[in-house]
């Protein structure tokens, strides 16, 4: 592992001589939630762009910069998953929304 990167130390010792097959279910699942804030955040920046005024604006760029916020924290959380897991798991392909 990595350890000048960013990564979550209480899931390395959560995770701990867990069996591998688990470890792979909950990276999955955690990848699949990424994706959702992914989809998420990218409609709350469609809304911010889309306002006509400057309250609704403001409203609207603060539930984006909340929905990146989301993101980034979940894209840690995969990323050391993926550290401890120590490889990328297949995952099934989704259908474009």
């Amino acid at each position: 592992m990595d350890y000048e990167k960013i990564f979550l130390r209480p899931l390395v010792g959560l995770l701990e001589g867990k069996p591998k097959d688990m470890i792979e279910r909950l990276t999955i699942d955690a990848m699949n939630k990424h994706r959702c804030l992914v989809g998420e955040a990218e409609l709350a920046y469609d809304r911010f762009k889309t306002k006509p005024d400057e309250l609704a604006i403001a409203e609207a760029q603060e539930a984006y910069l909340s929905s990146m916020i989301a993101v980034h924290a979940q894209q840690t959380v995969v990323s050391t998953l993926l550290d401890i897991l120590g490889y990328i798991p297949a995952t099934p392909i989704e259908k474009a929304h």
